[in-house]
This record gives structure tokens, sequence and C-alpha cells, in this order.
């Protein structure tokens, strides 16, 4: 299942508050791998908000900081549990929030970064896959 490509600015006070409100500190160099946009991870087609994760816990591993949208509307942002759900190739689990709509992570492709993929796969073709 493709990706949904819905995005949004992510107003640089507002996750700070909101990391700030949810653990109390912040080192400014953490700051530095914030996003400037979030893009939904949710599959395409799917209910309700979109829905971009932007933070980890340290204090909390089971939850993560949300962004969370309605195109048009402001972005907000949501402390979500983990989804536990374990699947895919790889039997590893979801990397999206508890209880969200569509696809779980390993079904849902990003086409940007697969085309990213395929071309440096392209341009590394030559490049062997064991060192010697």
């Amino acid at each position: 299942m493709r990706q949904c490509e819905a995005t949004a600015h992510v107003p640089p006070a507002g996750l700070l508050f909101a990391v700030l409100a949810g653990q109390g500190r912040v080192l400014g160099s953490e700051l530095a791998y914030t996003p400037p946009r979030v893009r939904c991870e949710l599959g395409l087609g799917h209910d309700g908000e979109h829905a971009d994760h932007v933070w980890d816990w340290d204090h909390q591993p089971a939850h993560a900081l949300w962004a969370r949208w309605t195109t048009g509307q402001p972005l907000r942002f949501e402390s979500l549990p983990w989804c536990e759900t374990l699947g895919g190739s790889d039997a590893d689990a979801c990397t999206l929030y508890w209880d969200h709509s569509r696809a779980h992570s390993w079904a849902v492709h990003d086409p940007e970064t697969e085309a990213l993929r395929r071309q440096i796969v392209e341009e590394h073709a030559d490049v062997p896959d064991e060192p010697s």
C-alpha cells in the first residue's frame, strides 16, 4: 500500500512546547533533528487525521510524540502509545501509533524512498555486495 502524501509545516515553538510539556527538558542539540515539515506515515486512503512521528520520549519508551492534523487545520501534538503488533518479513513491531487506521507500517511503502533506493542501487551496481 502506498504511503499517504499529506504534509504540514511544523511550528518549531509548538513542537518545543509539546516536548517540554511531555518530558520537562530538552537539549538544544536534540532539536537539531526535529523536522521542519511532517509527512503522513499512514497508508493512502486512511481514516481520520494524518499523523507523523516527531519525538521519542526519554522517560516513556512505550509512547512517542506524534504530529496530527487534518488538511487545512492547525497541526497539533499528541503523545500516543506505539502499535505493538508484530509482522512483516522481519516480524518487527509496527512503527505507527496504537489504534492507527488501515495497514501496519511494514505494509506501507513510500514511493519517494523506493525511488531513491532504486537510484542508489543503479548508481552503485558495480560495487560488490561482500567485501573481498
